[in-house]
């Protein structure tokens, strides 16, 4: 069992980390590594993206298994997409939270459905009390870059037609989605505008994100070391503007 300190953080911060899980590959040698990284960084909450239920490989997903090591106080999972893998048949994959503090409500949709995407995207919204209500959205979109940015402009037309914003982390598979500041300028910071990286090693990109709203102060961007996934985490401390 790992340690884990459930204390808060007392500037009223939260650290929320962002991490696609590429399913089950390699998953023995990672394991070890992810938990490594989750002790040593402290988060708050983790967005999990590719949450995998193969019970053909085991009968929990990695958001399981990671945490029964790791020992997040609350979790919530959306296993609602049915994949067709390679080898092992059709899988059921989704998107996870691990919190420290309790997950008090949960959405997930479907998001409209491009002709020649493979597949189905979500959008995982999810509120956090930690005293006050913080709100979020989990994202793992299209593998192209002009699905995955109509998704986003879903995502966001959604919560705009609800009077709402979020904290909108994830794996978005955009290259450069600052180019598109156009969709939220007035509304959300991203971190890439703050600081240029690279979460994607294989292909030299920053494909993950946290789109901040500007009630927010963001502060610290950082990203773990390779060998946690095809992806680095990417970390961020967030903090409320009084």
């Amino acid at each position: 069992m790992h340690a884990f300190s459930m204390c808060a953080s007392e500037d009223g911060s939260m650290k929320i980390v962002s991490l696609n899980l590429r399913g089950f590959f390699d998953w023995e040698a990672r394991l070890p590594r992810i938990l490594r990284y989750v002790e040593r960084e402290q988060p708050d909450l983790v967005l999990l993206q590719e949450v995998v239920y193969l019970p053909e490989v085991s009968p929990f997903t990695q958001l399981d298994l990671l945490n029964q090591a790791a020992g997040f106080p609350h979790r919530h999972s959306s296993i609602s997409r049915l994949q067709r893998g390679e080898d092992n048949g059709p899988y059921r994959e989704g998107l996870g939270v691990l919190s420290r503090f309790p997950v008090t409500g949960t959405e997930t949709l479907v998001l409209l459905h491009e002709e020649d995407d493979p597949h189905n995207r979500l959008v995982q919204f999810f509120d956090i009390s930690n005293g006050a209500v913080w709100k979020f959205a989990n994202v793992h979109l299209s593998v192209r870059d002009d699905y995955a940015v109509h998704h986003l402009e879903e995502v966001l037309g959604i919560l705009r037609s609800r009077g709402e914003k979020r904290i909108i982390g994830g794996d978005f598979n955009v290259n450069h989605l600052e180019r598109h500041a156009h969709l939220w300028r007035d509304d959300y910071v991203l971190t890439t505008e703050i600081e240029h990286y690279v979460s994607f090693a294989h292909s030299r990109q920053a494909n993950d994100y946290f789109l901040v709203p500007k009630e927010y102060e963001l502060g610290s961007i950082d990203l773990s070391e390779d060998g946690l996934s095809d992806h680095r985490a990417l970390a961020v401390d967030v903090l409320p503007i009084d």
